[in-house]
């Protein structure tokens, strides 16, 4: 007989809260799995979104619902966020050190975590990593001990855990600030039983003996590194920024994170260590220091401890700490080269401006890289530290305008709208996208763009964009290398069915701009003026700025490279190229993050056009439903609602020529664009449009296209010109023209018909055609002018003009040095298929057009 258990209870508390900074990323997933096993709680899932704040909850917050509730997909996410890269990581496990209070065990385990986020190391190198971090006394100890390439991994630790069992580290008061540490320590402690070093603090060996100040002879100099002498001056070690009021106007200051809370930092190479004003340091022990300063005067502080500490444009990494009950200086910390050389050095330009790591570009190599992308009208730049891209335009004239004139906050939006775009600004200013603007630090704000809401009705959502008209004067742009949609959605619809579609989450405001451009990029938001630091939807040159970047990262691997195409930020995969899982990960190893890959046989949105998979082939139809005509008719709203219709859908039928002609009778009801339409006429056609549309749509039709066999229909009537493009018997493509007003023979709008059917046909890249046209003069013309059996017979008025027209397609044909590639087939075509074709593309309508 089983017994039944009772209901699992657990105080979601045993959990610590994770904002991203606190603890590192796998180390709290750790925490609260086993929290959640030893508990016998299963939905360990909603523990952990219940346990983030922050940036980790932003992060969280981001995620597609479905992808909330699996374990894996946020484990996923939160790695990828906040775990540091394999570059930071290596560098924070070479001078990872043993910490007061902890365990041997303990700093072991965090030396092989560090080493398996690196890509892993040998026991060998680990095994000297963890003896160069114990402190010093222990590792004499256990060099005279025995021979230390003799020994494994697991006895250097049991000898190490006896050698540490008589008193935690440090004992007599000495920290593992001042023991365990390669730089040159600055804190001065009681004396003991023991003889000290003065130039380190260490103890049982003489300064001139120091082992620490020998490494930080052949330690080689960064940028941003200063040198004191050691002398009477200099007893103690480095001086300390916290003890010189007068470095205060010389040295740098800047924003940081300290334990989650931002803080303000002196920057301070001459410092050995970071201090930190007390009530700013959570995990903290209190115990007698001394820094000693150049000076040889004391600063007297309270403990030593350690924080996390996010510096703009780097992860979260853990910082030894000297604690303070004073401001030093009158700041909440002093960033000493204990961090500075965690983030690879700092470089100080004449302006003050701080920049770490400043040669990352040569110490590694692929996502590790630096990278610049310079265009006519931008520069785009790859930062490997932080995983970012940041762009900067280039101004038409070389300078940017002094102020813009504009000095509208707002086109407000339409109160039913109000509240999604107020909750969507305030998430812009939480994740750090709008930042309040600081005239102290970046002048005068030199432009005020305006905000505006635009509603995605096939999403739902309610977006905030920037009205950047008037900025966008000032910036040139150069498009003769830009996609185009349609050219796109041909190229994509021959890659077969199995393939997958990638969409970048938020694409535009992945990408930061630079600063110096944030004073062009202000908004007036509740009275507080704010900043834009990403890019922004509506400035003229952000496609071709995420089109650089995408297409950049998507060829930095070959089978990538081969196997995708992008437009924009939609990218389209062949997965019998490469995996779009792969072409997921490669993209966030360049810090492009993607919604999670649709494949289009289960149904997804294809550049707008709905797709699904239909008897073992790709069907498409519209993406969105269709609405009503607009209330208020003016040209505007009638050529947006017309356009809304067509879009770039590639078959319409007769909806193109309806489309034209409506817009046609707008040009003629109307002088402005605003002006208003009373013409009843024209709300009668759009109505007729909208039911015969909901009756049935013509727009669409087969995806998958293969082969380079086609047949090419034309027409031409009294109204229009059209043509449909025929693979495997369905149309792919098609296309209608509103003839001039001017009245020319219908053998001509017969020849036009031709050429444009013979030009969609190439933009497929079609070989071999067969030309459909019920016209016996235009077959004859042609006819003729290919086999050069007879010249051209005509006496009408256009003569020329059909000699011209007869020209353009012989040329086409000679280009592709083939005389049989435009197969002609007479006049007497089957009368059920050309009734059929006239019926598809000649438009008919209810209403009467004159």
């Amino acid at each position: 007989m089983e017994m039944s258990r009772a209901p699992v209870s657990m105080d979601i508390r045993m959990v610590p809260e994770f904002d991203g900074s606190s603890l590192s990323a796998a180390e709290w997933l750790r925490k609260a799995e086993s929290a959640c096993q030893l508990c016998g709680i299963s939905d360990v899932v909603r523990v952990i979104g219940l346990r983030l704040t922050g940036a980790a909850f932003a992060v969280y917050d981001q995620m597609a619902p479905e992808d909330q509730i699996k374990l894996e997909k946020v484990k996923e996410k939160l790695l990828a966020a906040f775990a540091p890269n394999p570059f930071m990581a290596f560098r924070e496990f070479k001078v990872r050190k043993l910490r007061r209070g902890e365990t041997p065990d303990a700093f072991l385990a965090g030396l092989r975590e560090l080493a398996l986020l690196a890509g892993g190391v040998s026991d060998k190198v680990l095994a000297s990593a963890f003896i160069d971090g114990l402190p010093e006394q222990v590792q004499e100890s256990m060099r005279s001990g025995a021979r230390m390439e003799t020994l494994s991994l697991d006895e250097l630790l049991t000898r190490a855990r006896a050698m540490l069992a008589n008193g935690p580290v440090g004992y007599n008061g000495l920290s593992d600030f001042a023991a365990a540490t390669n730089t040159s320590a600055s804190v001065a402690l009681s004396s003991g039983s023991h003889y000290r070093c003065y130039a380190c603090g260490g103890i049982n060996h003489f300064a001139k003996e120091c082992p620490t100040r020998r490494q930080e002879a052949e330690w080689p100099m960064r940028a941003g590194d200063r040198t004191y002498g050691v002398g009477k001056h200099g007893q103690g070690g480095s001086s300390c920024a916290g003890s010189l009021p007068l470095l205060n106007e010389a040295l740098p200051t800047m924003e940081v994170q300290v334990d989650g809370v931002v803080r303000c930092a002196l920057v301070d190479s001459g410092c050995s260590r970071c201090i930190v004003y007390a009530p700013f340091c959570r995990q903290w022990e209190r115990h007698p220091v001394s820094l000693k300063t150049i000076s040889g005067e004391e600063l007297p502080c309270i403990g030593s401890g350690h924080v996390s500490l996010v510096v703009p444009g780097a992860r979260a990494m853990a910082v030894d700490v000297i604690v303070s009950d004073r401001r030093p200086l009158g700041l909440d910390f002093v960033l000493g080269m204990s961090a500075i050389r965690l983030l690879g050095g700092v470089l100080v330009n004449s302006q003050g401006h701080v920049q770490f790591n400043p040669f990352s570009s040569a110490t590694c190599a692929g996502a590790d890289t630096v990278m610049r992308i310079d265009e006519k009208d931008f520069v785009v730049t790859y930062e490997p530290t932080s995983r970012s891209w940041t762009a900067a335009w280039k101004w038409a004239n070389g300078g940017g305008p002094e102020v813009l004139k504009n000095a509208r906050m707002e086109h407000p939006p339409a109160p039913a709208i109000r509240a999604a775009y107020e909750e969507e600004l305030k998430s812009w200013i939480r994740n750090g996208w709008l930042t309040p603007y600081d005239e102290r630090k970046f002048g005068q704000a030199r432009a005020l763009i305006p905000l505006m809401a635009v509603v995605q009705r096939n999403k739902g959502k309610v977006r905030p964009v920037l009205d950047f008209r008037e900025l966008n004067e000032h910036i040139n742009t150069f498009t003769a290398n830009c996609d185009v949609c349609v050219h796109k959605l041909r190229e994509w619809r021959r890659q077969g069915t199995d393939v997958s579609i990638l969409d970048l989450r938020k694409a535009y405001l992945q990408v930061r701009v630079d600063e110096s451009l944030w004073p062009y990029q202000t908004v007036i938001l509740h009275g507080r003026r704010y900043c834009l630091t990403r890019l922004g939807f509506g400035l003229n040159v952000a496609p071709t700025i995420m089109k650089a970047i995408v297409g950049h990262v998507l060829s930095l691997a070959p089978d990538v490279r081969k196997g995708t195409s992008s437009y924009i930020d939609d990218i389209f995969v062949n997965q019998s190229v490469v995996n779009a899982e792969t072409v997921k990960r490669h993209l966030a190893r360049y810090g492009l993050v993607c919604k999670d890959p649709e494949r289009v046989v289960d149904g997804a949105r294809v550049l707008g056009l709905k797709v699904w998979e239909e008897q073992g082939s790709l069907r498409w139809s519209r993406g969105n439903e269709i609405s009503d005509p607009p209330k208020n008719l003016t040209r505007r709203t009638v050529f947006s609602y017309c356009g809304e219709l067509v879009g770039h859908y590639p078959v319409c039928g007769w909806l193109r020529a309806a489309s034209a002609f409506v817009k046609r009778e707008a040009n003629r009801a109307s002088e402005r664009w605003d002006d208003p339409i009373h013409e009843n006429r024209i709300r009668a056609q759009l109505s007729e449009i909208v039911n015969a549309l909901k009756t049935k749509d013509p727009v669409q039709g087969r995806w998958d296209i293969s082969g380079n066999k086609a047949r090419i229909w034309v027409d031409a009537s009294m109204l229009a010109l059209g043509v449909a493009l025929e693979v495997d018997g369905s149309v792919i493509e098609d296309g209608t023209w509103l003839r001039p007003d001017e009245a020319r023979h219908i053998n001509m709008a017969e020849l036009d018909a031709v050429i444009k059917g013979i030009n969609l046909a190439l933009s497929w890249q079609m070989k071999e055609i067969e030309l459909m046209t019920d016209s016996a003069t235009v077959h004859r013309w042609i006819e003729d002018a290919l086999s050069g059996r007879t010249r051209l017979k005509t006496k009408a008025a256009n003569e020329m003009l059909i000699r011209r027209r007869i020209e353009t397609i012989l040329a086409i044909v000679k280009e592709y040095e083939n005389d049989k590639y435009i197969t002609l087939l007479n006049g007497t075509v089957d009368f059920h298929d050309v009734e059929a074709f006239v019926l598809r593309l000649v438009p008919v309508f209810a209403f009467d057009f004159h």
